[in-house]
């Protein structure tokens, strides 16, 4: 996964200002839904990978912790999260699995380096916890989608066994909804 998807001028200037990371955050989610809505896909996954790249600079952020309040870290994990979730699932809608798969775990892997900073806060903890277990669940979902398309693709799978993409789909929403839930 190409891991620079904005200007690294501007990528260093959004670590440094991270209330305005916040608002163009926010500003990609609105443009990422609407190229999506206007069946723009690859418009969609080229600002959903800015989105998660401006989410994870938002969670990565040092940031005075008298003025950074447990709310804000809150949705920061969801909002990282929701577009790692949400890239996955363009890249899977687009056919790229392998893609989608490298997305979660590397989502997942951020989520396990951020885990030692909210260690006192249980309510945070346990929504990370929560994000860590849905990508997991997701990322095992799409290997297990693979195997039985590459078996049914073989001729060696039967119904019981056959997962199509659009229940991974909707699996993969429901997981994303789950983490809304927490919030």
């Amino acid at each position: 996964m190409n891991t620079q998807h904005l200007c690294p001028v501007y990528t260093k200037w959004l670590q440094l200002n991270p209330i305005d990371a916040r608002k163009h955050r926010h500003f990609l989610q609105d443009s990422m839904q609407k190229a999506r809505l206007q069946g723009q896909l690859d418009k969609a996954c080229t600002l959903a990978y800015q989105t998660l790249e401006a989410a994870k600079l938002v969670l990565t952020a040092l940031q005075n912790v008298s003025n950074y309040k447990d709310n804000s870290v809150r949705e920061d994990i969801i909002s990282y999260s929701a577009a790692g979730m949400y890239l996955s699932s363009l890249l899977q809608c687009n056919g790229n699995s392998q893609e989608a798969h490298n997305v979660l775990q590397q989502c997942q892997q951020q989520l396990i380096a951020v885990l030692p900073l909210h260690a006192t806060n249980h309510t945070t903890l346990a929504l990370i916890k929560t994000a860590m277990h849905a990508f997991e669940q997701s990322s095992l979902l799409l290997v297990n989608t693979k195997l039985a398309n590459n078996d049914a693709v073989n001729g060696n799978s039967d119904s019981g066994h056959s997962v199509g993409s659009s229940s991974a789909s909707k699996r993969i929403h429901r997981a994303n909804n789950r983490l809304s839930l927490v919030h």
